[in-house]
Order: structure tokens, then sequence, then C-alpha cells
């Protein structure tokens, strides 16, 4: 997960993320929470401060590897355009690119990524710090 990160941060031309375990734990709570409840949705955080920046991915179990779901997710980059944030997606729809953006936002140092499954998927969440997406900031 941190060679991919910082593979994809490499190619945009920004310093590399270092793995956080207290993130990894935050994030393998959050996936336990998707699986055991089917639903999936960002984690509210409510009063977490600094609130962190997520990632997340939902698959068919046993389907991806670690390597085919944050592909999929750096994959985004195809829509991306520089920008100011949300203005960052070749197709006007800023979802599209989000999960990119947060992978290689300049300002993020830390990542933490978790999985856990139910009996048809396969969750990811990956946990930033500083959060990234932060509506207003330039991205080149």
């Amino acid at each position: 997960m941190v060679a991919a990160h910082n593979e994809a941060r490499r190619q945009y031309g920004v310093a590399p993320l270092f793995w956080d375990d207290g993130l990894a734990r935050d994030a393998a709570v959050y996936a336990q929470q998707l699986a055991r409840t089917g639903r999936f949705e960002h984690d509210p955080q409510r009063g977490r401060r600094p609130p962190q920046g997520e990632n997340l991915f939902m698959g068919t179990r046993d389907a991806y590897s670690y390597s085919d779901m944050i592909g999929l997710l750096v994959d985004e980059r195809r829509y991306y355009r520089p920008g100011r944030f949300p203005a960052v997606s070749r197709t006007g729809d800023w979802s599209q690119v989000a999960h990119y953006t947060q992978i290689i936002w300049p300002a993020s140092r830390r990542v933490g990524c978790a999985t856990a499954s139910n009996r048809a998927n396969d969750y990811l969440v990956c946990r930033y710090l500083p959060a990234g997406n932060v509506v207003g900031t330039v991205l080149r």
C-alpha cells in the first residue's frame, strides 16, 4: 500500500507518505464497522481532531488484490487536471478524482490502511494526515 501510494506521489512530484500505526488502527476499526454493517460510506469522524483524510474501496470478497484495490484508486488520475480543488476533474465531477487527489495531496505526510471482510465484500480503508481534498487549495 505504501509503495503504491508513494509511486503515485513520485510521479506527481511530491514527497512520500510514511506509514502510521495509529492511522492504520483507526482504519481497521472503521473497515470492521463497514464489513459488519454492510454499509459503504465515509466515516463522519464526529469529534475527531484533527480530521483524517479517508479513501474507501469495496469489492467482491477475494476478487481484488491489495494492488488491484489501490490501483483502481490511483487510476483516477486519467480524469485529473490541475486546478483549484474541487475543480480538478476533466469531467467536471470532482468525485471521479477524489481518491487520487487524496493520495497525491502535497500536504499529507502519513498514511495507514486496513481491510476487513464480510461474506460478500472486502473493504479497504486508508486514512491520511494531514487530510487532503481541502476546498480552495490549488493543485498543479
